[in-house]
């Protein structure tokens, strides 16, 4: 440990300026767009609309909070947005968890084939998709619907192959022992991989999560019934076309970026809970053959 640091202390000067500059450009690069959309939600009116950028409220006002909130009918895209993504995130969690655990059984037939075939989806562009995800969900009557957005989405290679490494780590004596007791291949998988994988269930949750939560591109393919919009959606009128959201002819700066604040608080509070988790889970679960 003394042979690091002290190899680490003996840096010359020029590099530790470089990375000292390097960190603070990341910092302001990174951190000034966002003190600017705190600073102008907190601003009132005539100086949010003022030219300049504004890194300090003065003083501070929620009236902007509160104007957007009463003017734009966010609560029930806000509802829509919680529904969509919560219920979706679990069943996206179940399906890699199951996906993932089949393919970490030695004796599976066509194991290989499978794990190719799912690779070379996570190579097509997503957006390349989106015709053939809207002709089928229009087929299955799935547009302008909560299902629609639930269900597409609802598996990922990235997850499934977290999930999969995640259990190729767990002994398999484990497994054979539990088989050995009488245990069937469910109680298997959800008393000893779950339980031992909480990390993974976590990574691949916060992920989708938020991947779900600032969805837009799916939301506007499917939906064109204003009362089943989510956040993101109703977000994009509000800065860019407002009289689409609001009864009122202008909406000032402060209530624009009060609605971003609104949009992206829950993410910043979920990571901070999940930071932890979230961390491991990147590493343990990294992708490896």
């Amino acid at each position: 440990m003394k042979n690091r640091l002290s190899k680490k202390d003996n840096l010359p000067l020029a590099m530790r300026v470089l990375n000292i500059l390097v960190l603070v450009l990341v910092v302001v690069l990174m951190g000034l767009p966002m003190l600017n959309v705190l600073a102008v939600s907190l601003s009132t009116q005539a100086k949010s609309d003022s030219p300049g950028l504004v890194l300090l409220p003065t003083p501070p006002t929620f009236e902007g909070y509160t104007f957007i909130w009463k003017h734009t009918n966010l609560p029930r895209p806000f509802f829509n947005t919680v529904y969509v993504s919560v219920v979706g995130t679990v069943l996206h969690v179940l399906m890699a968890s199951l996906a993932g655990y089949i393919l970490c059984q030695n004796k599976l037939p066509f194991r290989k084939a499978m794990t190719t075939f799912i690779l070379l989806t996570m190579t097509v562009p997503y957006e390349l998709t989106m015709i053939g995800i809207y002709a089928v969900n229009r087929d299955l009557g799935l547009t302008n619907t909560y299902a629609g957005l639930i269900l597409n989405g609802m598996v990922s290679g990235f997850s499934v192959f977290l999930m999969r490494n995640y259990f190729q780590a767990i002994p398999l004596s484990l497994a054979e022992s539990a088989r050995i007791d009488g245990s069937g291949e469910w109680r298997i998988f959800s008393s000893i991989y779950l339980r031992l994988s909480v990390s993974g269930l976590m990574t691949i949750g916060t992920l989708e999560l938020i991947r779900r939560w600032n969805n837009i591109t799916m939301t506007i393919t499917l939906i064109s019934d204003m009362k089943k919009w989510t956040l993101p959606v109703v977000l994009r009128y509000i800065l860019f076309d407002q009289t689409s959201t609001s009864g009122t002819s202008y909406i000032f700066a402060n209530a624009k970026m009060a609605a971003v604040v609104m949009t992206a608080l829950p993410l910043v509070v979920l990571y901070f809970f999940t930071q932890s988790f979230f961390s491991s889970g990147i590493m343990i679960g990294s992708v490896k053959e």
